[in-house]
């Protein structure tokens, strides 16, 4: 079996694969948002989700360090890695005290940094790249910027949990006072549909009452795309997270 899903919270998707198993369902293999799922006993396997050091690379020491603790490595995507373990050998935490807890999420904290800092690199060239005239490059800018949405959103919740981690670690309950404010999906939404729009040919390329619906679905998808950017503009300066 096969499931779609598209996941930049690797608790959440720890979430889900754990779900799925508890429904008989083991992940065997990933790609490209694609996860591939095996039968197996109801509630069989326990998943957990870690950062590599590199990309699609663990170390050798890490491996047998995972094989002496009885965890298999299921897969290696980008910086994660999905490793799984036999439910009836006990519970699987990864990170059992706070201080490797701040040391994971740290690592974390600066990967997504990373991918920013290219993400602003990217719009940028795509900005240059449309003010000079190039075909398709306001949609890709679009995308791009939709892309350095997703990766602020992260970004802040990831320091959101260092701040909780850091306040226990410190005998408080979080530092770093008052509420953080999250990018809100609706933006993402408003600047991947604009891309689309922009990518949608352009009127006369089909002829015909395929015309008129192409006119229609481009006018629709402006008016959606700036309802969506509406949205998500007030929800993330109005709006603040937990």
């Amino acid at each position: 079996m096969v499931k779609f899903r598209l996941y930049y919270d690797k608790d959440k998707e720890t979430a889900f694969l754990n779900d799925m198993s508890r429904q008989g369902y083991a992940m065997t293999g990933f790609c490209m948002g694609f996860f591939r799922f095996e039968p197996c006993t109801p509630g069989e396997y326990i998943y957990q989700i870690d950062i590599t050091e590199g990309m699609f690379h663990v170390s050798s020491d890490y491996r047998e360090f995972m094989q002496d603790m009885g965890v298999e490595i299921v897969c290696l995507w980008g910086p994660w890695v999905v490793l799984r373990k036999k439910a009836c050998e006990g519970a699987f935490d990864l990170y059992t005290d706070v201080e490797s807890s701040i040391t994971h999420y740290t690592r974390i904290q600066t990967m997504y940094k990373g991918f920013i800092i290219l993400s602003v690199l990217a719009l940028l060239m795509e900005l240059w790249c449309a003010v000079a005239g190039v075909d398709a490059a306001w949609a890709f800018a679009f995308f791009v910027a939709a892309v350095l949405a997703v990766m602020l959103r992260q970004l802040v919740q990831v320091n959101g949990i260092l701040r909780e981690l850091k306040g226990r670690a410190g005998g408080g309950e979080r530092i770093g006072g008052g509420r953080r404010r999250k990018f809100s999906g609706f933006l993402v939404a408003g600047l991947l549909l604009n891309g689309v729009v922009l990518l949608l040919p352009g009127e006369g390329a089909w002829g015909g009452w395929l015309d008129y619906l192409l006119g229609f679905l481009k006018g629709f998808g402006q008016v959606m795309a700036l309802f969506f950017l509406i949205m998500g503009c007030v929800f993330t300066l109005w709006r603040r997270g937990e």
